[in-house]
C-alpha cells in the first residue's frame, strides 16, 4: 500500500511538473512575430515548452474576445494586446511594452492611390473629417473616438483590409511596425501607406494572463526584466524584421504628428522606466 502511495505521488508531481513547464500561446510554431520571438526566448530561458492551440484552425484568425474567453478558460496561458484599464483589471499585465512604444505612433494604411491622402492637413480639426477603421473591441477604438476621430468598426481584424479597399472608411492608423507586413499578407487588395501624418499616444502591449495565475505573471516579469537587463531584449528589438522594415520606411521626421490623448491608460503604465521605451522622432537619421 506504501508503495502504491508513493507511485502515485511521484506521478502526480511528474504531471504536475510537466503542466508547470508548459505556456500555451497564440499562433502557430512557425510564426516568427516580435512577441512569438520574445516569448519563445523567455521560455527557453526559464526552461518552458510552448503549446499552440489554435495551430489546426486555418487562417488564424480569431477574435480578441475568443483570446480573453480562453484565457479565463485555461486553454491558453498568455496573450498579447494594446492595454487598457478595463484589461489590467480583468487579467494580470506584464507590465513590459513589448514593441517598446511603437505600437503607440499610429501611420495609415489607405489605398493605393491615397496615398497622399494628408499631404495637405497642418491641424487636427481637418484630420477628424476622415473616418478610421478599427477592431470593435480593441483600446484603439476608444482612444480614437475620445479624441473625435470617427470609427467604423468589426469584430474581426481581417475584416478590415477588404473593407478599407472597398471604402467603407478611409484609413486604418496601425502601429509603426504593422503595415508594411500587412500588404505583403493581403497582396490581393490596393493597400498602401500613407506618406505625410503620424498620430501618436502612449500605447502600450502588454503579455496578459489568468488572474487565477498570478505565478505565471511573476515568472514571465523576472524573465522578461532579465532579458532587458543583459540588453537581449533591445538585440532583438533592432533585429525584428518588421521593425527595421519599419524604421527604414516610415520616414517618421518628415511626417506631421498628432498627438493625442489615451483615456484608456492606467496609473500602473511604467513611464518612468526610459529604459522600456524606444521614440524614432529623437534618433537622428529616422
Amino acid at each position: 500500500m506504501r508503495l502504491f502511495s508513493i507511485v502515485l505521488t511521484s506521478l502526480f508531481t511528474l504531471s504536475h511538473s510537466v503542466f508547470a513547464e508548459t505556456i500555451a500561446m497564440p499562433g502557430k510554431p512557425t510564426e516568427s512575430s516580435f512577441p512569438h520571438t520574445i516569448l519563445k526566448e523567455v521560455m527557453k530561458q526559464g526552461g518552458f515548452s510552448p503549446v499552440f492551440p489554435y495551430s489546426d484552425i486555418k487562417g488564424g484568425d480569431l477574435s480578441f474576445n475568443r483570446m480573453q474567453q480562453d484565457i479565463i478558460s485555461g486553454k491558453l496561458d498568455v496573450f498579447w494586446s494594446m492595454t487598457s484599464k478595463e484589461l489590467e483589471q480583468e487579467f494580470i499585465p506584464i507590465y513590459i511594452p513589448i514593441f517598446r512604444g511603437l505600437l503607440g505612433m499610429r501611420i495609415p494604411l489607405v489605398k493605393k492611390e491615397n496615398t497622399n491622402m494628408f499631404a495637405n492637413i497642418t491641424n487636427f480639426k481637418e484630420l477628424i473629417k476622415y473616418k478610421a477603421g478599427s477592431g470593435k473591441t480593441w483600446p484603439d477604438t476608444k482612444i480614437l473616438e475620445h479624441n473625435g476621430i470617427q470609427v467604423v468598426k468589426t469584430l474581426k481584424y481581417q475584416n478590415l483590409f477588404p473593407m478599407l479597399e472597398g471604402g467603407r472608411f478611409d484609413y486604418f492608423p496601425r502601429g509603426l511596425h504593422e503595415p508594411w507586413q500587412e500588404i505583403i499578407n493581403n497582396v490581393d487588395l490596393n493597400l498602401a501607406v500613407e506618406k505625410n501624418i503620424l498620430i501618436r499616444y502612449t500605447a502600450p502591449n502588454y503579455f496578459f494572463v489568468a488572474k487565477s495565475n498570478p505565478q505565471l505573471a511573476q515568472k514571465l516579469t523576472r524573465l522578461l526584466n532579465q532579458l532587458i537587463e543583459s540588453g537581449d531584449f533591445v538585440k532583438l528589438f533592432f533585429l525584428d524584421e518588421e521593425v527595421k522594415n519599419a524604421l527604414n520606411k516610415a520616414n517618421v521626421k518628415n511626417r506631421v504628428v498628432f498627438e493625442i490623448e489615451n483615456p484608456t491608460l492606467s496609473e500602473d503604465t511604467p513611464i518612468s522606466r526610459k529604459e522600456l521605451w524606444f521614440n524614432p522622432l529623437e534618433v537622428e537619421g529616422m
